[in-house]
């Protein structure tokens, strides 16, 4: 039988590179709906696509700080479980 802490620092590693990978894209995607936002040019509908990009940017951003802890939490509860 495998180590149990091996495979614990296993989840930890692929569950931080997952998290950053997230923020990196979610930063991105603000990055890129803050250039739409920039060059629409005062057209209103260049603007709510930008509007759009940027809630949609923030959502991802809540989803994989949720998921980030959801995960942590369950990983701690397997850890501290006799």
């Amino acid at each position: 039988m495998s180590d149990p802490s091996a495979i614990i620092h296993v989840f930890q590693a692929l569950l931080d590179a997952a998290t950053k990978v997230g923020l990196a894209a979610a930063a991105l995607f603000l990055a890129w709906a803050g250039f739409l936002y920039m060059t629409a040019s005062g057209s209103p509908r260049r603007m709510e696509t930008a509007k759009d990009a940027a809630f949609a940017a923030i959502g991802g951003l809540a989803v994989v700080l949720l998921a980030h802890t959801i995960a942590q939490l369950v990983s701690n509860a397997i850890v501290s479980s006799p």
